[in-house]
């Protein structure tokens, strides 16, 4: 269990990123603060935290792994955790928010709302794009950025403010068949997955579906696949006794030192340090 936070910062003048392992927060002095208007994926889940709203009233909070978080008009302060979290939180500019909840038809929620729990893929997807880019493991050029930026808010702004969702980037992947193929991968995480499987499931042709894919999250299908397929190996060491060698065989891993430096790249720790509780 590590004890000092590990926080990395991505700032320009449209929005930032930041990249955040916490210790366990059990005392008010190292009490941690979401932006408003964020949107945030806690990659190990918490059970128990005590948050402190903008009225002063805390509240206890339970938030499963890989869940989606948002934080309204006001900051939300995490004034005590049990557990080690990971988390990465992306905060757009009020003016970003504001000019794509207007294309949207719902300016009066630019800046979201205190909502936690929220499972949605398309979200998790971009989120954990922008978290590479966070670390400097895999870069982005400023357009590609912006646009997965407004990209992750319209998916918020549509899927729980009534938003009318309007594709930004052109031959992007529309909603619904972005929908169908990502629970199609999350229910096949440990069975064969082809890109021409995917594409079929898109009604798409193959060049055209892994083009409109990533155009829509970011990530090329097979990155997509890698990056759930890292983060089932991740949660799977977290709650089972399951080697790391068993627990790579099942998601088609036979090579396991080169998942391993896989798992590194992609999460930043070693299986050990996984499983220890970080």
């Amino acid at each position: 269990m590590f004890d000092r936070p590990d926080i990395r910062r991505l700032e320009w003048s449209q929005g930032r990123i930041a990249h955040l392992r916490m210790p366990p927060v059990l005392q008010e002095t190292h009490k941690t603060v979401a932006l408003p208007g964020a949107i945030a994926i806690g990659y190990n889940g918490l059970r128990g935290a005590v948050v402190r709203l903008a009225s002063g009233r805390t509240i206890g909070r339970d938030v499963a792994p890989g869940s989606v978080g948002m934080t309204g008009g006001e900051p939300v302060e995490w004034v005590r955790t049990n557990a080690a979290t990971e988390v990465v939180e992306v905060c757009a500019s009020a003016a970003l928010r504001q000019a794509v909840a207007r294309e949207l038809g719902v300016e009066a929620h630019a800046d979201l709302a205190d909502l936690h729990g929220w499972s949605n893929l398309h979200a998790w997807a971009i989120v954990d794009r922008l978290r590479a880019l966070s670390v400097g493991s895999h870069p982005l050029s400023d357009v590609a950025r912006d646009t997965l930026m407004r990209q992750l808010y319209a998916v918020a702004l549509a899927g729980k403010f009534g938003g009318r969702f309007v594709e930004r980037h052109k031959g992007a992947l529309d909603p619904a068949r972005l929908a169908r193929v990502v629970d199609f991968v999350e229910a096949h995480l440990t069975e064969e997955l082809t890109l021409e499987g995917l594409a079929q499931v898109a009604c798409l042709s193959t060049f055209h579906f892994a083009r409109a894919f990533k155009a829509a999250t970011g990530l090329a299908p097979h990155q997509f696949v890698t990056a759930r397929r890292l983060e089932w190996a991740r949660l799977r060491l977290r709650s089972s006794s399951d080697s790391f060698e068993v627990i790579a065989a099942e998601i088609g891993y036979t090579n396991v030192g080169h998942f391993r430096r896989l798992f590194r790249s992609r999460t930043g720790l070693l299986p050990s340090q996984v499983r220890a509780g970080r």
